[in-house]
């Protein structure tokens, strides 16, 4: 008898594998899914931590203890700013709102010297702490189940403070003409 006859065909196992490749296929569309949506929050989180890195350097150049060191500094964090974030949905651009008051409240927060104890005047402000906007992503794959949704933001805190000296591998400062710098840590 013909192999296409109806007898050989019930006993006849040479499609067996399309069936399993085509159970496999769908897992695997939707761990590549899920895998791509990941990398591309993981991409506007880096994104949002570039702008709060730079915002709070903007800042703390502004930390000079004079009058108006806080509402410079905060206009700094506010203004300096101009990092995209691209795989973000709606507004792209990394912000952060202005606060003039030299506080540890809102998204502009600044500290005295111990990095902990909120400042109260220009003069004792040295550390600032900025937190961007939060932002939320358009998902490519993961919005049809609704499995990954959300927001991301990022905080970033810097200062003016002393550098540290003879610390290896660095070894970078700018020592005083009349004190050379002793190479053999002595």
């Amino acid at each position: 008898m013909s192999r296409f006859g109806g007898h050989g065909f019930a006993r006849d196992e040479s499609g067996a594998v399309a069936v399993t490749y085509a159970l496999a296929l769908t897992g695997l569309i939707v761990i590549a899914g899920v895998g791509f949506d990941f990398g591309r929050l993981a991409a506007m989180d880096s994104e949002l931590q570039n702008g709060a890195d730079q915002a709070a350097l903007a800042a703390a150049t502004q930390l000079d203890g004079r009058t108006g060191a806080c509402a410079r500094a905060a206009a700094a964090a506010a203004s300096l700013v101009s990092n995209p974030a691209l795989t973000a949905s709606g507004n792209q651009m990394v912000s952060v709102a202005s606060e003039p008051g030299c506080d540890a409240s809102g998204k502009i927060r600044f500290f005295k010297s111990d990095k902990s104890t909120p400042a109260t005047s220009d003069s004792d402000a040295r550390f600032v702490e900025v937190e961007v906007d939060s932002r939320s992503a358009d998902y490519a794959f993961t919005a049809i189940a609704g499995v990954l949704y959300g927001t991301a933001t990022a905080k970033a805190m810097a200062g003016l403070g002393s550098s540290i000296c003879k610390v290896p591998p660095m070894m970078i400062c700018s020592p005083d003409p009349g004190n050379p710098f002793n190479a053999a840590g002595k």
